[in-house]
């Protein structure tokens, strides 16, 4: 069982419903994660990128501008940076053909849509799918546009909700059309309403005992998956 210490270096915010990612790709990929070959799209303070080499693979932490010197102080903390490099990537444009085992990325859709709508988005679905060596998976978890209320407090208090564009579950199966194999799980309702970090992994308990079992898909507010090239 992971440490919850690690699970916030690793997931950063709303622990409780984003770590569930972890668990799916996991339980659901077939590539061994020791010794591949990987990527991290947007990795900003580099969680996933760590997350990755405690698992024992190489990895390049990327972002639009490069990690946040807080990865990289995170990385050298953990004593295991000898297992990750640095790269200012864009994701629609990345300079790699099937160079990867492995491409992950945690919630950079919506940035990527506020600056060029679906067709950015689709673009780096597209450009990952590239850059992924045949039979190399995608590891994604995403922000999805969830319910009416979730819409409604994100215009409201979410200084980024109006310009941030949120996906429909419809929308990024389409993205992963050029995979040839695709599992996914929606998940998360109460979570995003929690004010504080506390309060998100109180609603993610409740979510995740309740709520995930009732709620609608397309009223979630996550989505996560293994799609394999």
């Amino acid at each position: 069982m992971t440490n919850p210490t690690d699970l916030l270096k690793f997931v950063e915010w709303d622990v409780r419903n984003w770590s569930g990612a972890l668990d799916f790709w996991l339980a659901h990929s077939k590539q061994r994660l020791s010794g591949c070959n990987a990527l991290e799209i947007g990795s900003r303070h580099g969680g996933l990128s760590l997350w990755l080499a405690s698992q024992g693979a190489n990895v390049l932490c990327t972002d639009l501008n490069g990690p946040t010197e807080n990865a990289v102080q995170q990385h050298r903390a953990s004593g295991l940076d000898n297992l990750i490099e640095y790269e200012a990537i864009d994701a629609t444009q990345i300079p790699y053909t099937e160079q990867f085992d492995l491409i992950v990325f945690k919630s950079v859709l919506g940035g990527i849509g506020s600056r060029g709508g679906d067709a950015w988005q689709a673009q780096a679905i597209k450009e990952m799918h590239k850059a992924l060596k045949k039979g190399g998976e995608l590891f994604f978890a995403e922000n999805l546009v969830a319910s009416p209320v979730h819409q409604f407090f994100r215009r409201k208090f979410v200084r980024w909700g109006e310009s941030w564009r949120y996906i429909t579950l419809r929308e990024f199966q389409e993205f992963l059309a050029p995979f040839s194999e695709v599992q996914l799980q929606t998940m998360g309702f109460a979570g995003a309403f929690g004010r504080s970090e506390l309060q998100r992994n109180w609603f993610g308990s409740l979510d995740r005992l309740l709520f995930d079992r009732i709620v609608p898909e397309n009223w979630k507010y996550i989505v996560t998956g293994v799609a394999r090239k």
